[in-house]
């Protein structure tokens, strides 16, 4: 992997460079990291996934900006159609984390409204309450799925009937979060774009055309953001390219 920008930089370490960037937390709030991939048409995923957009190189970018964060945080519909899993770093990163002052691994929060969450979802199979994953719902959610949820799960409610993007931001900054990484979906994204409520936009592009009608990366509503960023760092690796943005 090289760097492109700012300055040119043959062989790049993609763990040791997003490890090393500052993230201070705005007040009152973590500190809001969004990372998404995106094919040159715009297509966010294939069969309904993003992994066969990626490559070895996205991998390492991946696993070096989860690397970078105290809490991962993901609407349930993204959890579900990805499967996602209780992070578990390599031993590498384990190290990198904790020489930045981080926990070995980054805790994985869920937001869902309605808990319809299924029982043989790989991302509730931790058996360790402080690896359990977090299920963030709203005080009007159905009472026998919190109970049957809490077996599996940590569950913590909002005030409102569904989580809001600033009230699930308050749930892990309560845990002590101070760099909180946001995966998707798209219309989760916009929830934090419209509120405001993003600090650093990390994008994979894809050497790849899809077509079809896959989802832009952020969108999904009738909301509109207009939100200014700058590049901060380039990065190319058999064609593709990630980009760091800074909000302005």
């Amino acid at each position: 992997m090289r760097q492109l920008f700012p300055s040119a930089i043959a062989t790049a370490d993609p763990l040791d460079i997003y490890t090393s960037d500052e993230r201070p937390a705005p007040p009152g709030r973590p500190w809001v990291m969004i990372n998404m991939i995106a094919s040159i048409d715009g297509a966010t995923a294939i069969d309904g996934v993003s992994g066969g957009l990626g490559g070895p190189g996205d991998k390492a970018v991946f696993a070096a900006i989860r690397a970078s964060c105290d809490w991962i945080l993901v609407a349930s519909g993204t959890a579900r159609a990805e499967r996602y899993r209780i992070p578990s770093p390599t031993d590498r990163t384990r190290q990198a984390r904790v020489a930045g002052g981080r926990s070995p691994a980054p805790r994985l929060a869920v937001v869902s409204g309605s808990l319809e969450l299924e029982a043989d979802l790989p991302l509730l199979a931790a058996g360790d309450d402080e690896d359990r994953a977090v299920v963030i719902t709203g005080d009007s959610s159905p009472g026998h799925r919190i109970e049957a949820l809490s077996r599996v799960a940590e569950v913590v409610k909002t005030p409102q009937s569904r989580p809001t993007p600033a009230s699930a931001l308050a749930v892990l900054a309560a845990k002590g979060a101070e760099v909180v990484l946001v995966e998707g979906g798209p219309s989760f994204n916009a929830q934090f774009a419209t509120a405001g409520l993003v600090d650093e936009f990390c994008m994979s592009i894809s050497p790849r055309i899809v077509a079809g009608d896959s989802r832009r990366i952020v969108g999904g509503g009738p909301d509109v953001a207009d939100l200014g960023f700058s590049l901060e760092r380039l990065l190319e690796h058999d064609g593709m390219l990630f980009a760091r943005y800074l909000r302005n």
